[in-house]
Formats: structure tokens, C-alpha cells, sequence
């Protein structure tokens, strides 16, 4: 376990997962692969915490490296689960995960990665959210929606040290610190459209699914990416 901010820790899970310790009990954002709960028991041991102080789970969009140990964490605690209204289908079993927006690019291909695209264990969310409905979310985390990496994919700002957003797999960051599509997006309506989204909240700091944190001046570099968007 890494702390890249304070009071926020990053587990390595397959993607980037974050204990994030609070007043009011610990949130966890993304559960990783399948058979991370060791993983998670262990980042709580080391900030001196349990299952029994994990308030709330914040998922951001239904694909395996996010969503795998869901089901794990929900039978370990009583935090509940938040996950988004897009993507719900997924987390219940009702439907496969959608492809990343890179595979669009490999024509009749993508069908076939579609379906051998592993299934993350179906698990009932305590709450489906959106950006403009989130019963039951902490007083101090916003959903905004940014959907195009998976039709129901959001981002979650912290209130705190002047705004964290945790954008899942949104966007990346690059080894200069400017902010980019990623390796497993591309550039559509529907995505383009988010990164702008993005870039309308002000917040210092951005945590990322499969890249390192930015820790100071986040939004700002949000901001001048979507310039070079059109």
C-alpha cells in the first residue's frame, strides 16, 4: 500500500484502488480483480482499521479490474456499495461487461473480446448513483458522471484539501504529467464529451485507475486538455 495524499492510500489490485480514511469511517473506491480481499483487510490493518470502520464502497464503472472483489468486500462488511446507474446491470449478473472504447478500433474482433471478456461475481448494489441522484452517498463525495469507457462510468470528487477526484479509468496521466485518453480509450463523442465535463470542476488533486496521482494543480491540467479537444 502506497499513501499518495493525505489520508488517501492506494492499494494495487489490478487496477489503482484508494482506502480513504475520514471522521466518519473509511471509503473504499474500487474493489480491483477477484480475491483482492486480503489486499483490502491488509491496507486497513495498516492505517489501524477494519471492515468493521469501512462506511462505504464507491465503485466507478462495472468492468472486472474495479468491480472484481465487490461481491468479497460487501459479505465482509456492512459498508455499502455504491455503484453506477449505468452499470448496474453489470454488477447484478444481468449483462456482460461492455468492451473498453479501444477495441472499437479491431472491427469484427471487438465482438470476440466482448465475449471473452471475464465476468466480474455478480453482487447487488446498495445504491445505484448517478451525478444527479446519489441516496445515501457521504455528505462529503460528489458522483459526476463520465460515461464513454463504459456506458455507465463515473468519477467521485472528495470535498477535501481542496478537491480529489477519483476518476477511475476516465482518463490517464502521462509520464509528463499532462492528461490523456489512455491506452485503453479513444476519441468519441461520448468520452471527449466527459474529459470536458471533468474539466469544469476545480479540484487540486486526481487519482487515477492505472496511472500515478496527480497531487497538486489537477484540474488545471484537465482544463488544458479539453482546449486541444476541438
Amino acid at each position: 500500500m502506497q499513501s499518495v495524499l493525505p489520508g488517501v492510500h492506494q492499494l494495487s489490485m489490478g487496477s489503482r484502488g484508494y482506502l480513504v480514511d475520514g471522521d466518519q469511517g473509511v471509503t473504499l473506491v474500487d474493489t480491483g480483480v477477484p480475491g483482492r480481499l486480503d489486499t483490502i483487510a491488509a491496507g486497513l490493518d495498516e492505517i489501524g482499521r477494519t471492515f468493521d470502520d469501512l462506511a462505504a464502497v464507491v465503485v466507478t464503472h462495472g468492468h472486472i479490474d474495479h468491480l472484481g472483489s465487490a461481491a468479497d468486500v460487501q459479505a465482509a462488511s456492512d459498508a455499502r456499495l455504491f455503484v453506477p446507474a449505468g452499470d448496474a446491470a453489470v454488477a447484478r449478473g444481468e449483462r456482460p461487461p461492455t468492451a473498453p472504447p479501444v477495441m472499437t478500433r479491431f472491427g469484427p474482433l471487438a465482438s470476440l473480446f466482448v465475449r471473452l471478456m471475464p465476468t466480474p461475481p455478480p453482487v447487488e448494489p446498495g445504491a445505484v448513483v448517478r451525478e444527479d441522484d446519489a441516496p445515501g452517498l457521504p455528505d462529503d463525495w460528489q458522483v459526476v458522471d463520465t460515461p464513454g469507457h463504459t456506458p455507465g462510468h463515473v468519477s467521485y470528487l472528495l470535498d477535501r484539501a481542496g478537491g480529489i477526484m477519483f476518476v477511475g479509468d476516465a482518463a490517464w496521466v502521462t509520464r509528463r504529467g499532462t492528461i490523456s485518453r489512455g491506452p485503453m480509450n479513444r476519441a468519441t463523442p461520448e468520452f471527449d464529451a466527459s474529459l470536458r465535463h471533468l474539466a469544469e470542476f476545480t479540484f487540486a488533486s486526481a487519482c487515477f485507475g492505472h496511472s500515478r496521482t496527480i497531487a497538486s494543480g489537477a484540474s488545471g491540467r484537465f482544463r488544458a486538455f479539453a482546449t486541444t479537444l476541438g
